[in-house]
């Protein structure tokens, strides 16, 4: 029995390695919700060399920063990448930065001879409203990280093998 196990699974190893003429590609953002990326968030398969268009568009209130991966420009919103083996690319934003002027901010009075008004339209600084949140209500649903999915199913098996050792 052990034969025709060790068999089957090295004749599935050695038939999917022969032909496998495609591979997996990890497409994610960071934050979640920060932009849109092409081709998409998620799994693709592209085949072997293949080279893949990536652009992303940032919404409001954030700015794209750069890539994570291997592609030909990490800090174009456009770039391509090359796919010769199984890869993970992510797409890197950042919440736009501002500065709120303090509540005792001088305000400008102008030009020599203008005065400030004291009414209640000119007594109030001007302060810039912050960004807006990002409201996607078709948010991605996390991915569980490799790592994590790796400890959970040697935990699993253990904890099988534990039970079927009681019985």
């Amino acid at each position: 029995m052990k034969f025709l196990t060790f068999t089957l699974c090295l004749t599935i190893a050695f038939c999917t390695g022969v032909s496998a003429q495609n591979y997996a590609v990890l497409m994610q953002e960071s934050p979640a919700g920060a932009g849109e990326i092409q081709p998409g968030i998620g799994v693709h398969t592209f085949g072997i060399n293949q080279t893949v268009t990536l652009n992303t568009v940032p919404k409001k209130g954030y700015k794209f920063v750069y890539w994570l991966g291997d592609v030909s420009d990490p800090s174009a919103n456009r770039t391509t990448m090359s796919v010769d083996g199984p890869k993970i690319i992510i797409a890197v934003f950042t919440r736009d930065s501002y500065e709120l002027p303090s509540a005792n901010a001088a305000i400008c009075q102008g030009p020599e001879g203008l005065f400030p008004r004291h009414d209640e339209l000119g007594s109030l600084p001007s302060i810039p409203s912050p960004p807006d949140e990002p409201d996607d209500p078709d948010d991605p649903p996390p991915v569980p990280e490799p790592g994590t999915m790796i400890l959970f199913s040697a935990g699993v098996l253990a904890l099988r093998k534990r039970l079927h050792k009681k019985n």
